[in-house]
């Protein structure tokens, strides 16, 4: 028989804590952020950061995605977690976590995401669409934002970057199947960056 555990009853970062400990499959809500659930397994944790192994609905890993402690409204212990568990070992499937991945600040988690995939997600929350995504790879660092080298849906790369604020971003995610398919089409950006006339990025038509 499953538990679901909600955080209130215990405290965000006990529950998170043990879900680490004891490879717990989990799903996570950021009610404030995007509806639906995010389901996987922790595995890192600081002080303001979480790191998932996300597991797709197809039940095989699929990337992972750093999440916002402050931003999680639910943590739960799957509620299928025997199914979850018995179709993973079936499939072969085995929890990879990756080594020495830094999770201080959002500068730490792009470069380690960088040293683990070719192209990361940078996840931000816009008013009107909730978290929308931009991927491509990390071009440079500024005091207050990542700036990132794009490529589009089409596997086609920008000639230059997007700059995208520390308090806009919700999460980054790397390593799924969709962003390796991504960058088997595109390949690494054959072009030099176009001279710093940087533009936000979400002012691309």
């Amino acid at each position: 028989m499953t538990t679901v555990v909600p955080f209130k009853a215990r405290g965000l970062r006990a529950v998170l804590r043990e879900s680490l400990e004891q490879r717990i499959p989990m799903r996570f809500a950021r009610e404030r952020i995007q509806p639906g659930w995010i389901h996987g397994y922790v595995v890192g944790l600081s002080r303001d950061f979480c790191l998932i192994a996300e597991v797709g609905d197809a039940m095989r890993f699929d990337g992972y995605v750093v999440l916002v402690i402050a931003d999680l409204s639910q943590v739960e212990e799957d509620p299928s977690r025997e199914f979850v568990e018995k179709a993973l070992a079936i499939r072969g499937e085995e929890l990879a976590v990756p080594a020495d991945f830094a999770l201080d600040d959002w500068v730490s988690i792009a470069q380690s995401a960088m040293r683990h995939a070719p192209l990361v997600s940078i996840n931000v929350v816009e008013d009107d669409a909730g978290e929308v995504s931009y991927i491509g790879q990390l071009a440079g660092i500024e005091h207050d934002a990542l700036l990132l080298r794009e490529v589009d849906p089409n596997a086609h790369w920008y000639p230059d970057t997007g700059d995208y604020g520390f308090e806009e971003i919700a999460s980054i995610g790397f390593g799924t199947g969709y962003l390796d398919a991504l960058w088997q089409v595109a390949g690494s950006p054959v072009d030099p960056l176009a001279p710093p006339a940087r533009i936000d990025s979400r002012d691309r038509p």
